[in-house]
């Protein structure tokens, strides 16, 4: 079997090579045809109690770095990757995504963004305490400027594309991750155990403007929506909304539990369900992931080329295994390495979804048809 071992000179382990495409080249009616037949087989993946699904995932690296600071360039590069896309087999569609850094939320309360150059942009903490940090209440779109490119960007990508293409929501970032761009992580970690309530009252402010702004997006983007959204298998016959959770292997499982599952939950409940994303190795907190009610799906890496810190297929099957709970496994490597690791994943009784990026078409047609073998 191929071995793999992640390449920290990459800019994105996770991305392929696309060549952008203006709307008045884009093959609407072939991309149309490819996404209802891919809509289909995800609904009909989703109405089994288990089963496995392939996601061939085509990724525009430049699009989640400095690419997000132009909406056209962005879509440009992102119509590219839908047309790759079409090359594949896949059980759900590519989709675009008006991506503009992980501060959205953030800058509701007076987040602004730095741009280094060649990268992503980022957000400092506007605190250096839970003491120094005041009641937070939102800001209307008018006065937070990443607000208002997100759903200036939806509007031109609708615009430009005729409505035409699955869309989702922002990359939304779970509360935990949220507070930590407003409040030195340190001192809101510390404020979870000196400051209980004042930690709740936080996550619950910003738990209230992801709900509003979430459903400010959807009414925007209408039947067009894609969900569970970045980074997720996702169709317009799809549920829940994903939430980028990465900072629960900062606190214990205990904590996570006692400060974030009930936020979540209420996210959950106002969108279908809840999807949780997080890198590196977090099998320790499957236990607590599984008592939030409306989960829906879990998104993790298991190849070294994924993530530096790869999951333990074995601890997901067993922990999601009966529960109706998608297990989502993103898989970059060699189809023989996809395989064997596919195989440590699958159980009868699991919902599986495979995150292939396999780059010649031949070999992901194989490689997709071997995987849906596994489950007969």
């Amino acid at each position: 079997m191929t071995t793999s071992s992640f390449d920290f000179n990459l800019p994105d382990a996770q991305a392929l090579p696309v060549t952008p495409c203006a709307p008045v080249a884009f093959d609407f009616e072939r991309f149309e045809a490819h996404a209802a037949a891919a809509d289909q087989r995800y609904a009909d993946f989703l109405s089994r109690p288990a089963g496995l699904a392939v996601w061939q995932r085509v990724r525009a690296g430049e699009v989640f770095r400095d690419a997000c600071r132009d909406r056209t360039r962005s879509l440009h590069l992102q119509l590219g990757a839908l047309t790759r896309s079409l090359d594949y087999a896949t059980d759900a569609p590519m989709y675009l995504e008006p991506w503009y850094g992980i501060g959205t939320t953030a800058s509701a309360f007076g987040a602004q963004y730095e741009w280094p150059e060649g990268q992503a942009p980022v957000v400092r903490p506007l605190y250096a305490s839970l003491a120094e940090t005041p009641p937070l209440v939102a800001r209307p779109v008018s006065e937070a400027a990443i607000l208002r490119e997100t759903l200036a960007t939806i509007e031109y990508f609708l615009v430009s594309t005729q409505g035409r293409l699955p869309l989702s929501w922002c990359d939304l970032q779970a509360p935990l991750n949220v507070a930590t761009e407003l409040i030195d992580t340190s001192a809101f970690f510390l404020g979870l155990i000196d400051q209980p309530q004042r930690a709740r009252e936080i996550l619950a402010a910003v738990t209230d403007e992801l709900i509003r702004f979430t459903r400010q997006q959807s009414d925007l983007i209408g039947a067009r929506l894609a969900r569970p959204g970045h980074g997720f298998a996702s169709a317009r016959t799809g549920t829940g909304l994903g939430l980028s959770t990465d900072n629960l292997v900062m606190i214990s499982p205990r904590l996570f539990e006692e400060f974030c599952n009930a936020d979540i939950a209420r996210l959950g409940q106002a969108f279908g369900g809840a999807a949780i994303h997080s890198c590196g190795d977090y099998a320790r907190w499957l236990p607590t992931l599984r008592k939030i009610p409306g989960l829906v799906m879990v998104d993790a890496a298991f190849s070294p080329r994924t993530d530096p810190r790869p999951n333990r297929p074995e601890a997901f099957r067993d922990a999601f295994a009966g529960t109706g709970v998608i297990v989502q496994a993103r898989l970059v490597a060699e189809p023989d390495e996809v395989l064997a690791l596919a195989r440590r994943l699958w159980a009868p009784n699991l919902k599986l979804i495979v995150v292939t990026y396999e780059p010649d078409p031949d070999a992901q047609r194989r490689l997709y048809a071997d995987l849906h073998a596994l489950c007969g």
